[in-house]
């Protein structure tokens, strides 16, 4: 009972106690009506039984003097009177004394009117002689009654004081165990719960202030709350010029973002709600000297009442950026040896070819047996192959372009392009290179330069598991597909796929299972950063089944999906 009890929130053991006060109150009512109802009628039982003995004396008093008139008032109140004090509930006692004998005062009373009707009805003296010989012991009976009508009057009215003493015992002792064991435990839990919540205010302002971010909060009136050390640092102001001042200027925010920041905010206090609640945004923010350094940002809130405030979460991304900076020129340079690569696959044919052609022509031309429509032809045959090697030029160029042009462009002609730059290097390699679009065309919005990276970082990343593992009846299948919301590119493998142990790792930056004279490890962590931060998608990899041509091969599949924009 007492762990039910302890179990109990505050509230049930507030509304038990109450509940028990209430009922003992409303007992204690109930009995104090009791009270006051038997004692009114205890009090007309005494009067009326007391009345009987002055009535009996008054009858023999009235028959002496023959006052028939008052004789016969006298017998009416005595027979009413007594019908009355029969029509109660007795106790074993009254009914002893009224219908047993010795005593028979029922029989004794009934006889002593009868005799008083008869007297007034004949004047005889045998009625007279009952009524005046009965009198007094009639008398001695009435008064034993009386005396145990008091008795039993005095009982009850002390068996009510019993149950209200007892009754304001228990509410005495409920009040008591309410002290004691609601409000007391409860003031306590108050208490440490605001020890607690105190305990934990000064534990959060610790985490605050040694959170290498910058915290800083601000209330409905977009006064500043919270200015943490590290927004101290940050932005080069003190606690003391921005906490309790407006931030609603240009002093820790570039002009570019301040009526984006001021609308954001008043939105969130009109409404309550954030529009980009758990987005990471990459702003810019401005330090005291007015330097721009760039920064990561997120915003919390807190609601209660009428009070709102919103918590900025500022990480400065400064070293972030240099780093990010560094892995995109290793990543040119990578890209570019790899390139490099290419382009003496792409070239070694052309300039084989040139050179077979003008030795043939040197030696029909010594041996006079070049004619002028011959050398026409070889000069035109020359003359292809150096467009060729021009047009590789410029598709290299193109790719290592500096400034990535944000243009509308088809998704298939970046993977046809992509196509041409690894061909030859394929070709040398014995690899069959399947693309299936179904002559589609998708147009995205971006850098296709970009986008044609990601694909021959896969594509040479294929080209070398292939290589390393030997693989026989080599097959890469690209695949090109679309619905009306994204364009997915699928660039299959027939390597054997990628190990558990490691698949989940290769996008990470440096990662790399090749020797450190073949790759950087950063072609893969690029690629995942120019999807998800150029291109807003998503780049996936897992191993399974493919087919071409009715042939089922199994290796590793780059999913790159990308949802489509309108132009």
């Amino acid at each position: 009972m007492n762990g039910f009890f302890t179990s109990l929130t505050f509230t049930k053991k507030y509304v038990f106690a109450l509940s028990l006060i209430a009922f003992f109150s409303f007992a204690a009512y109930i009995n104090l009506v009791r009270l006051i109802d038997s004692q009114s009628n205890d009090v007309k039982v005494i009067n009326i039984s007391g009345k009987q003995r002055m009535l009996s004396q008054k009858i023999a008093l009235f028959a002496i003097h023959y006052k028939t008139k008052s004789l016969e008032e006298m017998v009416d109140l005595m027979d009413s009177s007594h019908s009355y004090l029969l029509s109660l509930e007795m106790s074993d006692e009254l009914k002893k004394i009224y219908y047993s004998k010795p005593v028979l005062l029922d029989e004794k009373i009934r006889e002593y009117i009868s005799r008083g009707r008869s007297f007034l009805k004949h004047r005889d003296g045998r009625s007279l002689t009952y009524i005046l010989t009965n009198s007094q012991p009639l008398l001695k009976d009435l008064d034993t009654a009386v005396s145990i009508y008091q008795k039993e009057t005095e009982m009850k009215t002390e068996n009510l004081k019993n149950v209200e003493l007892f009754i304001f015992l228990f509410i005495s002792a409920t009040l008591l165990f309410e002290a004691l064991f609601i409000f007391r435990p409860a003031n306590n839990s108050e208490k440490r719960k605001t020890k607690e919540l105190k305990s934990q205010k000064e534990y959060s302002d610790i985490i605050t202030e040694i959170n290498n971010n910058a915290i800083i909060a601000v209330d409905g009136n977009f006064n500043i709350l919270t200015f943490n050390k590290s927004a101290q640092n940050m932005f080069g102001y003190s606690a003391e010029e921005m906490l309790h001042t407006q931030l609603l200027d240009d002093r820790i925010i570039p002009l570019k973002y301040l009526d984006r920041h001021v609308k954001g905010l008043k939105n969130f206090m009109l409404s309550g709600e954030f529009n980009n609640k758990n987005y990471v945004f990459e702003l810019e923010g401005q330090h005291k000297d007015s330097k721009i350094f760039p920064i990561r940002i997120s915003f919390g809130s807190k609601i209660e009442d009428d009070s709102k405030i919103v918590v900025a979460n500022i990480q400065d991304i400064t070293l972030e950026k240099e780093k990010d900076s560094l892995i995109v020129e290793q990543s040119r340079f990578a890209a570019m040896g790899e390139m490099i690569g290419n382009i003496a696959h792409q070239w070694r044919q052309p300039l084989s070819s040139i050179s077979t052609i003008a030795t043939g022509a040197k030696l029909r031309y010594k041996n006079n047996l070049l004619s002028d429509e011959e050398l026409d032809e070889t000069f035109i045959k020359i003359k292809d192959h150096t467009q060729h090697l021009s047009k590789t030029i410029d598709d290299f160029r193109d790719f290592f372009k500096h400034d990535k042009k944000i243009e509308a462009f088809d998704v298939c002609d970046v993977v046809n392009m992509s196509i041409t730059l690894t061909d030859a290097m394929y070709k040398d390699n014995g690899i069959n290179l399947v693309l299936k679009s179904g002559g589609l065309k998708v147009m995205l919005m971006g850098s296709g330069s970009e986008l044609s990276q990601v694909f021959l970082n896969i594509l040479n990343n294929a080209k070398d598991a292939i290589k390393d593992k030997k693989i026989k009846n080599a097959v890469v299948l690209i695949e090109v597909l679309s619905d009306d919301e994204y364009v997915v590119v699928k660039i299959h493998d027939n390597a054997g796929g990628i190990p558990d142990d490691i698949k989940t790792k290769i996008f990470e930056p440096y990662f790399t299972t090749k020797h450190k004279s073949q790759g950087t490890g950063i072609g893969l962590f690029m690629s995942k950063k120019i999807i998800s931060n150029h291109f807003n998608g998503s780049i996936e990899v897992q191993n399974r089944e493919f087919v071409v041509n009715d042939e089922k091969y199994f290796g590793a599949e780059f999913s790159i999906k990308i949802k489509q924009t309108e132009i």
